[in-house]
């Protein structure tokens, strides 16, 4: 494909593309409205939505019920007319795996299990009985009773001996000489629980829904009938075409708020039966060591156990349905439990992750340290190692009503420049009536104020996320991790280095394939495996990396004093180089259509200028996916390369896309000179409806009595004058609280949704002109009191350009 006929799609995507928002459906609905909402949606450039049952849904719709699915059925119809895609949510909340408490109504054995140790000391030599009281519970179930000496305040492993125990559960302790701890392991009902659809079900209540064991096969065979064969029996002729996936959400072990025993462990029947099939020896008397201390082996049989319940998990739960989804014609997509857990997303033909909860914002450094840092790159990764097409991402949920569009930009962006190609914006609500309004809020379109400006971000996301699929992303660098809790040191440094990579686990290794010193997984191709962390590794990944290194490839111990990158360019040639180096710019280089694209991202505060050299020779454009537009920037050839002067302001990116079959076409662009003079004006400001506020000019109106709680937009009008004829004016509005939008002489001239506030107006004429400057502010004044900062608080400028 050539550059225009790329630009072409490039401006106007395929609607699939455009974010697909959870839309809670939270009331007592009503299809008309349900309709009309959906109607919303697709002039605001949403692909489509998640289908998501929430608290609130009322008892006359119900969940899985007929009225439910009959307007489930309405509004897919409805979807495949209007050429969008839907998502099907696979629980009446969450976390996933109970459907609304149905599953351990079916049978009480399928509620959500767990284990818990009761302990006894005893002075050797002892020769007699106990019997372990776990309570009045008459569920509960003896697992195994050991006995240890204690020394220097711990367990000596060697001494361990699994005891008899008796009828009545009575056990028999008989021990010498010796202080012994007698530790006895029960199952138990966890008691946890999921959030449920009705306001009485909600999280903590003793109405919330039973949570069920994601654990047992049965339990989860029972789940996938009552939830996904239901949807199957209902819509099967949209399956593979408007319903393109089943979402599952952050399956949990316990559910929420387990209540019994204290310190659980996971636990379903028949696990010691799999775990001694799995390890090859009795895991019973190592038990107790996952709450008492059994000296140096300790935290290797902790790990050891957690990787097992992971990959019992995996076996289990993901995989049933995974297989489920793949026979019916749809992709299994939702996201793990864990920020950092890549392993699980195998199963998903559409992995994701989420991000909620302010657990990653701008101007700190969580974008880049701590667990929740890994997330759009693990989905990536997850997504890479098996070749899956799209990559979803979960964000926004419960930033709270002071979530601005500015933030939000912020988030799409470091999703977007990690790799991810599918949006989930958490959430649209169907409503907000009562308490509706702070449930995971914001609501992110229909009740926000931000509403009007919505369309132009969807339309930002829709042109990137084609951009990044159907294509192959250029890497050499693999990560190598503990797949179930990746690590960010070495990535902190690439990162910050401008050095791409994509995380890889154990399994992955073992199943690559090595040629001419690179390691190939799925897709990708590897130079080089950087080693975070102690991942466990099988004698097959050890084998692989060997042959690796035997072939020309490089593997690294990543240790954290280490310069990372001063290594890495002993042996890689870099894709992308700025001079002079900056910290918080990112970027992926991602390869469709016979074309390279370079997606750049400022995820700092300031701007960052420079010159950016790419390795790669050919025309070169640059791309505005906000403002639709290609714009010219200096280029030159330099060292074998590319190079571009790059100016990239707070909160911008930009595509570089080369063309590597057209000839290189140096550019040197006109300079400027500027004058910034004060608009000194009487402003007049007025309600969208008209009405006059007498007394109000510039400045923050949270501050204004009567004012202090409103969210929402004001008209600020007024008379400015352009003293000469000049190549370009500009207004730069100073402070704004949260958008402004621009109009001169009536005419749209620019929407600003965060700093800088400068918008340029074109060329105009000299004299008198109406300026009009329409500022909205977020939903947090209104619903958290919070006082914000609001409207145009200036100082007002006018910029002056002139062609030197």
């Amino acid at each position: 494909m050539n550059l225009k006929a790329a630009f072409d799609v490039f401006l106007a995507p395929p609607r699939e593309f455009g974010p697909m928002p959870f839309w809670f459906w939270n009331d007592d609905l009503e299809e008309e409205e349900l309709l009309r909402q959906l109607g919303e949606f697709r002039a605001a450039h949403f692909g489509g939505f998640v289908l998501h049952p929430r608290v609130g849904l009322s008892r006359r719709i119900g969940y899985l019920t007929d009225e439910y699915f009959r307007l489930v059925r309405r509004v897919v119809d409805e979807a495949a007319r209007l050429d969008m895609k839907a998502i099907l949510y696979d629980e009446g909340s969450y976390p996933s795996g109970s459907a609304q408490g149905a599953v351990a109504a079916e049978n009480a054995d399928y509620a959500s299990q767990a284990m818990g140790l009761w302990e006894r000391e005893v002075e050797g030599p002892f020769s007699g009985f106990w019997r372990p009281n776990t309570g009045r519970a008459l569920l509960d179930r003896h697992v195994c009773t050991a006995a240890g000496q204690v020394q220097d305040g711990r367990i000596d492993p060697q001494s361990v001996r699994l005891l008899e125990v008796m009828p009545n559960d009575v056990v028999r302790i008989d021990v010498p000489a010796g202080r012994w701890q007698v530790m006895s392991v029960w199952n138990a009902a966890s008691g946890g629980h999921i959030r449920g659809v009705f306001p009485e079900e909600e999280s903590g209540s003793m109405m919330a829904p039973a949570a069920g064991d994601i654990l047992n096969p049965d339990a989860v065979a029972c789940f996938l009938r009552l939830t996904h064969d239901r949807y199957y029996e209902h819509l099967k002729e949209h399956f593979g075409t408007t319903i393109i996936a089943m979402f599952t959400d952050e399956p949990s072990f316990f559910g929420k708020s387990p209540q019994r025993p204290k310190n659980p462990f996971p636990y379903t029947p028949g696990l010691i039966e799999w775990l001694q099939q799995h390890w090859g020896e009795d895991p019973r008397p190592w038990l107790p060591a996952l709450w008492r201390d059994y000296g140096e082996g300790t935290d290797e049989f902790r790990r050891k156990f957690a990787t097992a319940i992971q990959a019992r998990l995996h076996e289990v739960f993901y995989s049933a349905q995974s297989r489920w989804c793949a026979e019916h014609g749809i992709a299994l997509t939702g996201h793990p439990a864990g920020s950092n857990e890549m392993s699980a997303l195998r199963f998903f033909q559409l992995p994701g992750q989420d991000m909620v909860g302010r657990w990653v914002v701008p101007n700190d450094a969580s974008g880049i340290e701590g667990k929740n840092s890994v997330a759009p790159k693990a989905a990536t990764s997850g997504a890479r190692m098996q070749g899956a097409r799209r990559i979803l991402t979960e964000v926004c949920g419960a930033y709270g009503w002071r979530l601005t569009l500015d933030e939000m930009k912020w988030l799409y962006d470091w999703h977007l420049v990690r790799g991810n190609n599918l949006i989930d914006p958490h959430a649209v609500f169907y409503s907000i009536r009562g308490r509706r309004a702070w449930e995971s809020e914001p609501d992110v379109f229909l009740h926000n104020t931000w509403r009007p400006y919505t369309g132009a971000i969807n339309l930002y996301v829709q042109r990137l996320s084609w951009l990044l699929c159907d294509g192959a992303q250029m890497c050499e660098v693999a990560v190598l991790g503990d797949g179930n809790a990746l690590p960010w040191a070495a990535a902190k440094q690439l990162y910050q280095n401008q050095i791409d990579f994509l995380y890889l686990d154990e399994q992955a290794v073992a199943e690559a394939t090595v040629e001419g010193g690179v390691l190939k997984v799925g897709e990708q191709q590897y130079r080089v495996v950087v080693v975070d962390g102690d991942p466990v590794l099988s004698a097959e990944a050890r084998g692989v990396l060997e042959v690796f290194e035997q072939e020309g490839g490089r593997v690294l111990e990543f240790a954290e004093d280490m310069d990372l990158p001063a290594r890495l360019d002993k042996w890689i040639d870099r894709d992308l180089r700025l001079e002079p180096g900056h910290p918080d710019l990112r970027f992926i280089h991602y390869c469709k259509d016979g074309l390279d694209f370079y997606l750049l991202c400022n995820e700092g505060g300031e701007a960052i200028k420079g010159d950016v050299w790419l390795n790669l020779i050919g025309q070169v454009e640059c791309w505005d996916a906000l403002a639709g537009a290609r714009r010219e920037m200096p280029r030159r050839a330099a060292q074998g390369g590319v190079e571009v002067e790059l100016e990239l302001g707070r909160r911008e990116s930009m595509v570089l896309v080369v063309d590597k079959s057209v000839e290189f076409s140096p550019a040197v662009l006109d300079s400027y000179e500027e004058e910034r003079l004060a608009v000194e004006v009487e402003w007049e400001v007025r309600r969208v409806e008209g009405e006059t506020l007498d007394g109000l000019t510039i400045g923050d109106w949270a501050q204004c009595a009567g004012l202090e709680l409103f969210s929402g937009t004001l008209c600020y009008r007024a008379e400015i004058d352009i003293p000469q004829e000049v190549d370009a004016v500009g207004l730069d509005l100073g402070a704004v609280g949260d958008i402004a939008e621009v109009l001169i002489d009536g005419e749209r001239c620019g929407v600003r949704m965060w700093a800088p506030y400068e918008v340029w107006l074109g060329r105009l004429a000299s004299g008198r002109h109406r300026l009009e400057v329409r500022a909205t502010n977020t939903m947090a004044n209104a619903y958290e009191g919070v006082q914000s900062p609001s409207g145009l608080m200036g100082p007002v400028r006018l910029v002056l350009r002139r062609r030197r």
